[in-house]
């Protein structure tokens, strides 16, 4: 467990609303994720994490990479009033986050990142060249490209394009 005086630096970074539905808000530092972080044992920790360590106890290791994940019943990412918080595997934590509409649905070209575009994918598709002389053109890696052809990126779009996109 923690020493006093840590429990103390904690609670003093939070926003503790009476209102027994109101989030407490971490109010300190927040990650990239817009998770809030607090520093212990060497090293930045999750807030929220840490808040659920401090009321209830260690946190356990659970299966998987990721472990045992301390989701959030609110939905607020800076929030750490304990009651708002519980345990879950990934796969909770996933089906959480499509439950609550925060999964993407982009595919394909239309999300901001793509290199390819789906005229791209149903011409690699098709190369007979090494996938090596393909990733090069396009710029991307081989991986991408056996990927693509495996369909397992990409599998959104039909076997052959219609004659109707190549008008």
């Amino acid at each position: 467990m923690m020493d006093r005086e840590t429990r103390n630096r904690f609670w003093k970074k939070v926003s503790l609303d009476p209102d027994p539905a109101s989030c407490w808000e971490w109010k300190a530092g927040q990650g990239g994720t817009g998770y809030g972080q607090f520093w212990l044992d060497g090293k930045m920790q999750y807030a929220h994490r840490v808040a659920w360590t401090l009321i209830n106890g260690s946190i356990p290791k659970g299966e998987g990479y990721h472990g045992t994940c301390v989701l959030h019943e609110c939905d607020n990412r800076v929030c750490v009033r304990p009651d708002h918080l519980f345990l879950g595997s990934n796969a909770d934590n996933i089906r959480d986050k499509v439950k609550k509409g925060r999964q993407s649905r982009t595919r394909g070209e239309a999300q901001g990142n793509a290199k390819l575009t789906s005229a791209d994918v149903y011409a690699i598709r098709s190369d007979p060249r090494t996938q090596c002389e393909i990733a090069a053109d396009y710029g991307v890696g081989q991986a991408q490209v056996s990927r693509i052809k495996r369909r397992k990126k990409w599998a959104h779009l039909p076997e052959e394009e219609s004659r109707h996109d190549q008008l």
